[in-house]
């Protein structure tokens, strides 16, 4: 049972990280582009923008582009927290 869960959250993370970090750099380059401000600390577009987004902080803008990008980053963003920390949780069960 824990080897199924642990492939499921692994699934989860491995799908899902990528869609995160490609929509996460379509949302940095259209809020660069339509000079929409950053939040303090979020300029560089790392973790501190990643949780940014995944806390809906761009609904403020009311940018279409804006909320499909950050919208999709947003959603596979806390798709992979939940597939990290399950696949922690299961290995840590596992030992």
């Amino acid at each position: 049972m824990l080897q199924a869960l642990l492939f499921l959250f692994m699934g989860l993370a491995g799908s899902a990280g990528p869609g995160h970090y490609g929509m996460r750099v379509l949302a940095y380059r259209q809020q660069l582009d339509r000079g929409l401000p950053f939040a303090p600390g979020t300029e560089d577009g790392g973790f501190a923008y990643s949780w940014w987004l995944m806390c809906f902080g761009y609904t403020k803008f009311k940018d279409s582009g804006m909320n499909l990008f950050a919208g999709n980053a947003a959603v596979m963003g806390w798709i992979t927290l939940i597939g990290i920390t399950g696949t922690t949780i299961a290995i840590a069960l596992k030992n």
